[in-house]
């Protein structure tokens, strides 16, 4: 078994500041669309009542299948968005989902049947589930997949693709477009390096992480925006505002240490905080911890996966 770490349109989608949302178990129209929510019959999908809500996913609905075996359609389901928006990826090359289910494996996710009329393709990309029972997101990287274009029309999820030995529950909700990280409305991959100064505000989505194309022969994709923001800075910046980003698996150090003092403006859970990273990391025995989404977090879970100092942690 292939085994990948993560530590980790047309706008009739709904949109959440650095996300388009292709499914979500609390969109009002779910239930107008069919007995499945919008999905197809595979695996007898159903809404239902999020059983964890207390977790990095709150939504009070999501989707819930069962794993039976092998075969197709038994450890397999699909979204055809396409049914109820014309989707355009206008260059973005990262979905992501959340996923709740007993044992750890890859999930692979392959996105099909383009809606511009092209030749239909089946792009797959896998990502490693390892929260063993937990809401988990993962961020799946069609970077690498040529054949993809901007106009794909459905998901499709292997929620295992190692083999199901028994019967398994799965639970799935809020897909999305992760977009490009931008700053003024410009991709951070179209801006020179070290143009940045002053104060600067970035929307989007800033990840890091892996997964594998799974395309033929699996190979590993890296992605690291926290990098390529480090790139387009100045050592002048004095402000860093990403209040409106999604982040996952930030890490901060070396943004630090290239500009002096600078403040970060971080969204603390439901509320809007500024943070000068420079200053607090520096204090002894006050550490602050993060969550893999860029949240602050007081005191981690036993077992609980942080960011502190710029460095991965587990809580014993």
């Amino acid at each position: 078994m292939k085994k990948t770490i993560f530590l980790a349109l047309a706008f009739a989608a709904t949109v959440c500041n650095a996300q388009t949302v292709l499914w979500d178990g609390e969109d009002e129209s779910i239930t107008s669309r069919n007995e499945f929510g919008g999905w197809w019959d595979r695996g007898n999908p159903s809404l239902v009542d999020n059983p964890e809500t207390d977790g990095i996913n709150p939504s009070a609905k999501c989707l819930k299948f069962t794993m039976t075996g092998n075969d197709f359609g038994q450890k397999h389901l699909a979204c055809p968005f396409r049914d109820w928006m014309t989707p355009n990826l206008d260059g973005a090359r990262r979905v992501s989902l959340m996923i709740r289910k007993a044992q750890n494996d890859n999930v692979m996710v392959e996105l099909s049947d383009p809606t511009n009329g092209v030749d239909n393709y089946w792009e797959k990309t896998a990502a490693w589930y390892g929260s063993e029972g937990k809401w988990q997101k993962i961020v799946l990287d069609f970077s690498t997949n040529a054949n993809l274009n901007d106009f794909p029309g459905v998901m499709a999820i292997t929620a295992q693709t190692g083999d199901v030995t028994e019967p398994q529950d799965v639970w799935v909700d809020n897909l999305v477009i992760e977009e490009p990280a931008k700053v003024d409305g410009v991709k951070l991959t179209d801006l020179a390096d070290g143009s940045l100064s002053g104060e600067v505000k970035v929307t989007g989505s800033l990840l890091h992480g892996d997964c594998q194309n799974t395309n033929g022969d699996w190979f590993r994709v890296d992605f690291d925006d926290f990098a390529l923001l480090l790139a387009k800075l100045s050592a002048d910046v004095s402000v860093l505002d990403l209040r409106e980003v999604t982040l996952m698996n930030p890490y901060w150090d070396q943004i630090q240490e290239k500009c002096p003092g600078i403040v970060i403006r971080l969204k603390d859970g439901d509320i809007m905080g500024i943070v000068n990273i420079a200053s607090e990391m520096q204090l002894p025995g006050n550490a602050l911890s993060y969550d893999l989404f860029g949240r602050r977090i007081q005191h981690p879970a036993v077992g609980q996966l942080f960011i502190r100092n710029g460095k991965k942690m587990i809580e014993r």
